[in-house]
């Protein structure tokens, strides 16, 4: 069995045990991460999928066209300028976060918590962590990339992980992270980093899982920041 052989199979599993769980709703920005997770979720029900964004943005845009291609249901939650800035007051009073990449980052999971039925939620976290998803990473030598995915995988479980946690109980809800699930991180572990980015192109271990669920347009997707 090749590495992203067990990869698949570690994610599999990983989204099985969460799909398991009742029903799942999936922060889905239509991109590489949450469109695997959506992919293998579909095998095992019908999760619905959650973009935010504002009116017109890529993430929108994007999220539908790929839940159209999954076959998979979908909520655009469309917000103007001023709710996003509501929303922002809303999660500082729930956690008062000062880094605002990081508020930027935990708004959707807000949004989202806020206003899907489903009680379980999952989220792609730790992907770019763990495969190297960063645009940074690219001009990075392998020995600086390694310390700095591990840095940034540490920085991810020690502090933004707890904080989903805690936003989603806010709501009486739990969240699921599958890519930090301990099999999936053991057996990205032993992906050598130049395996992961080279030449240009980032997460590549992920893009190839991507290709072998029969889903060539992930593949190919590029990340963009939450819009």
């Amino acid at each position: 069995m090749s590495d992203i052989e067990r990869l698949l199979k570690a994610l599999q599993e990983a989204v099985k045990g969460t799909m398991a769980k009742g029903e799942v709703g999936i922060l889905f920005s239509g991109g590489l991460d949450s469109g695997i997770l959506a992919a293998l979720a579909g095998d095992h029900g019908d999760p619905r999928l959650y973009t935010v964004g504002v009116e017109g943005s890529h993430d929108l845009r994007t999220g539908r066209e790929t839940a159209e291609e999954l076959r998979l249901p979908w909520t655009q939650i469309a917000l103007t300028p001023d709710e996003v800035i509501t929303a922002a007051r809303d999660l500082l009073s729930i956690c008062p976060i000062r880094d605002p990449v990081v508020l930027s980052f935990q708004l959707p999971l807000h949004i989202v918590a806020a206003r899907s039925k489903e009680d379980v939620l999952m989220s792609g976290q730790g992907a770019d962590e763990l495969f190297g998803g960063y645009s940074r990473y690219l001009n990075m030598s392998p020995v600086d990339l390694e310390m700095s995915m591990n840095n940034d995988l540490a920085k991810l479980l020690a502090e933004v992980q707890p904080l989903d946690l805690r936003i989603a109980a806010h709501f009486s809800k739990s969240i699921d992270h599958p890519f930090l699930d301990p099999e999936v991180r053991r057996v990205a572990s032993k992906i050598e980093v130049a395996d992961k980015v080279r030449e240009g192109v980032r997460k590549i271990p992920l893009r190839a899982v991507a290709l072998l669920l029969g889903c060539p347009s992930l593949a190919n997707r590029e990340k963009k920041s939450a819009q």
